[in-house]
């Protein structure tokens, strides 16, 4: 099972884990799985159109990747909310 590594405001809604391992071969497929695993999380990766937020990035074996991007069962996949302020 691909593991999903989640930063900052991300972790806090899944229950503040910091790593969750789901089901999926693609990035889209495993962020669906631990939405499902956690609902509290729906809306803040992906909107509701299925696309990658704009405060989101995800990486993927050290370099970002888009959504369908594959990933192997022992693979982690890092969930980043960028961090704004002024």
């Amino acid at each position: 099972m691909p593991r999903m590594i989640l930063t900052g405001s991300i972790r806090q809604h899944a229950g503040g884990h910091a790593a969750v391992a789901v089901g999926g071969e693609t990035v889209r497929a495993a962020i669906a799985a631990l939405e499902e695993a956690h609902p509290a999380l729906r809306g803040w990766v992906v909107d509701e159109r299925g696309a990658l937020r704009r405060h989101v990035k995800l990486f993927h074996r050290g370099a970002s990747v888009s959504l369908d991007a594959a990933v192997g069962p022992e693979e982690e996949v890092h969930v980043v909310a960028a961090i704004s302020g002024g």
